[in-house]
């Protein structure tokens, strides 16, 4: 792409962010999970912090935003974080990639496509810090120093913002044994997140006195009900699959509650682990159609890049450079999908794949900076994100 025309690419998928930020803020307040990080201010203003951490809340999001919400309105104080951290990491990319206006218009037509920085929940500290991680693994790649201390920071930080990094873990432990593999860990470089993490245990022992675990968001069912959420999710999908439930939509607890007591205690798996083994046979087929979701989805977020990147994955793999550095950006995003696809019965939430998206379009924009990939497929990407950001244009413009 000329300068020029780069330039002109960013401004519209700036002024297309702009207009998704816009829609998301028009919503009522406290729509989806906003509501219960509002919920969780209310109840640290009534009760503190020790009551609060034993009930179960995201520490470190809510270390760093409380202080915003002694100033203004609670709601406002979530969203105003978020854009902070939106921020810090278009500084962070800048500073550390040195990144060039094709990948932050790739960027930033993602960010507004998916819009999870607009509203007021943990996501976007799960997501910034989750990215920063795998971006320094990308830097390690192209050779340059990998800043060890901040890395395993930021990993530690997104370990007690949500129990969703747990779906992570197997990426997660493919970067560490490339990391393994090529000596580049430090013994100088543990010492930071080492006080990081003891001083979040800490912070976590009231909630490890109190339920034997460390304090986390969770969505509590009512008192009334003795059904969790993973049992509510996999009804849900149940209920799809027959006909009974729309796609995306959930069953009431009180359903839920209702549809054990017809059917027995053991009707439902308690856990999404347990879930795996369940119904042998659901999950295969959930596990294709979640896959396929996600390329789908995927592809509506990033373009092209999903697909390009997994398939230079895939011809590495065939000219047998499996154990290459160069694929540890690549292979975390496939084992993710894979391991979303396994776990999630129900229906997937892209919001959950930001992180390792973020990373992967850095991992793209080195492909055609390197010229690892053809320049006619860099240019059906930029053309097949400009048609799918007009598309947007065109959908989000009447809801405004």
């Amino acid at each position: 792409m000329k300068i020029n025309l780069q330039k002109i690419l960013l401004a519209i998928a700036i002024l297309y962010a702009i207009l998704g930020m816009y829609f998301m803020y028009g919503l009522p307040i406290g729509a989806g999970d906003e509501g219960v990080f509002i919920s969780d201010l209310n109840y640290i203003n009534q009760y503190g912090w020790i009551e609060a951490i034993k009930k179960g809340i995201s520490v470190p999001h809510a270390i760093l935003v409380y202080p915003l919400s002694l100033v203004f309105e609670p709601y406002f104080a979530l969203r105003l974080l978020n854009i902070i951290l939106l921020i810090v990491l278009y500084c962070y990319f800048l500073y550390r990639n040195k990144a060039s206006i094709t990948f932050f218009f790739y960027l930033t037509f993602f960010i507004g496509t998916c819009k999870v920085f607009f509203i007021g929940t943990n996501d976007s500290l799960f997501i910034l810090c989750l990215a920063i991680f795998f971006n320094e693994i990308h830097q390690f790649n192209l050779g340059k120093p990998w800043k060890q201390p901040f890395a395993l920071s930021v990993l530690i930080v997104c370990f007690f913002t949500r129990a969703l990094v747990v779906m992570y873990l197997p990426a997660l432990i493919i970067c560490f044994l490339f990391l393994y593999k090529i000596k580049g860990f430090s013994k100088k470089g543990y010492l930071l997140p080492i006080i990081i993490f003891i001083l979040f245990m800490v912070i976590n022992v009231p909630a490890i006195q109190s339920n034997g675990r460390l304090s986390y968001d969770k969505k509590n069912p009512p008192e009334n009900v003795d059904v969790n959420w993973a049992q509510r999710q996999y009804l849900a999908q149940l209920l799809v699959n027959e006909g009974k439930l729309s796609s995306h939509q959930h069953p009431s607890f009180k359903a839920t509650q209702e549809y054990v007591d017809e059917n027995g205690e053991d009707s439902l798996p308690r856990t999404l682990f347990e879930g795996i083994l369940f119904n042998p046979k659901l999950t295969v087929v959930e596990f294709f159609k979640d896959a396929l979701d996600i390329f789908k989805y995927g592809t509506r977020q990033l373009g092209l890049i999903l697909i390009i990147v997994l398939l230079f994955l895939s011809h590495n793999f065939y000219k047998k450079k499996i154990f290459n550095f160069e694929n540890s950006i690549p292979l975390a995003l496939l084992i993710t999908i894979l391991v979303f696809s396994l776990v999630i019965i129900s229906f997937i939430e892209l919001r959950w794949f930001v992180a390792i998206f973020i990373a992967t379009i850095a991992f793209y924009t080195y492909l055609e900076q390197t010229d690892k990939i053809s320049k006619w497929i860099s240019k059906l990407n930029v053309a097949a994100t400009f048609l799918l950001m007009i598309y947007g244009f065109i959908k989000i413009i009447p809801l405004i």
